[in-house]
């Protein structure tokens, strides 16, 4: 009976440390009973086995139900597990505890030292969370001028108690879809970050967040730093154009999807007219394609056939009263 490995208390919120263990002779073998367990199984921990008197908390558990095979096996698993909150503490006393009475006796008190007086125990570390300190995004607000880009800069430190990795760094709106992906290696300290985007007149504005994405074995656990998004000087709307490509690695003479949505300031841009441009992978030219349109909820999808490795963009030209502005580059390997 042991707990899993790579036990940590949680970031924020709560999770579950799972355990499991094993029964010999769990069922009646002869009778109207046959089949029924005999047994039930409650568990109990304690963050702190060495204290004078450990504070003890119930752990949940999974009955054993009715067997009904001819024979019923002479060995059966149960398993539970223990609620962990942010707010316990990490430690090397953390103790399980489990009891098996019989299968019609009442559930017995954590507290009653006598019924746990012959419990099978089993003493596990947790270690600490992981922490993200110092999260920054600099200026703050950011405030955007027609025809100029602005530098922003992000940084935070990495608080390892484990074998934690930054899978995922970007800057997000909160309204829109709207994004910048930054990079996800730590400097040579393996704590350190700073990495920068650069923002124009067509970012889309409001709240922002910062949004670190870390995993710890099979957990991922996401940090959050808000931050603002102006606009100052022109009463022209903006543009903004968000497309995917689906699939993105395809076999010579296969096809994929071009999709995504286009905006003119918050609303969809009806009925818009984009021109579609490719680029060799390797190459510095971009070469015009052809013409993908956009639906009255500014919705669009251009299916095409790769002949080379390259990268694909939408352009949607500017008007009058509205900023152009160019979408994403997605790469499609071609196989």
């Amino acid at each position: 009976m042991k707990p899993g490995s790579d036990l940590f208390i949680p970031p924020t919120g709560s999770d579950k440390i799972t355990f499991s263990f094993a029964i010999a002779n769990p069922y009646e073998e002869n009778g109207d009973k046959k089949g029924e367990p005999k047994f039930k199984a409650y568990a109990r921990f304690t963050t702190d086995s060495s204290a004078t008197t450990p504070s003890w908390k119930a752990g949940d558990l999974t009955q054993l139900s009715k067997n009904s095979e001819t024979n019923p096996p002479d060995k059966a698993s149960m398993s539970g597990s223990m609620s962990i909150s942010s707010s316990d503490k990490p430690g090397d006393k953390w103790q399980l505890q489990v009891i098996q009475t019989a299968a019609t006796a009442t559930a017995p008190s954590v507290t009653d030292e006598a019924a746990w007086k012959d419990a099978a125990k089993a003493a596990f570390e947790v270690k600490a969370a992981t922490r993200v300190n110092g999260a920054s995004v600099s200026p703050n607000p950011i405030t955007l001028k027609s025809g100029k880009e602005v530098d922003v800069f992000v940084a935070f430190e990495l608080e390892k108690a484990g074998d934690e990795k930054v899978t995922d760094v970007r800057l997000e709106s909160k309204s829109y879809d709207d994004y910048f992906s930054l990079g996800t290696g730590l400097e040579t300290d393996g704590k350190s970050y700073h990495d920068s985007a650069a923002f124009d007149y067509s970012t889309s504005t409001g709240s922002w967040q910062l949004k670190i994405t870390v995993t710890r074995g099979s957990k991922t656990y996401s940090f959050v730093k808000g931050f603002e998004v102006r606009k100052t000087g022109s009463s022209k709307a903006t543009s903004k154009v968000k497309m995917t490509a689906s699939p993105t690695k395809v076999k010579k003479g296969k096809t994929t999807k071009l999709s995504g949505k286009v905006y003119r300031g918050s609303a969809a841009w009806k009925k818009k007219i984009m021109k579609l441009y490719f680029k060799k992978k390797g190459s510095s030219k971009w070469s015009f394609v052809g013409y993908v349109g956009s639906n009255s909820s500014g919705k669009f999808s251009k299916t095409v056939k790769p002949k080379y490795t390259g990268y694909w963009r939408l352009a949607a030209t500017g008007t009058s009263s509205t900023y152009g502005s160019y979408s994403n580059y997605k790469l499609v390997t071609v196989k």
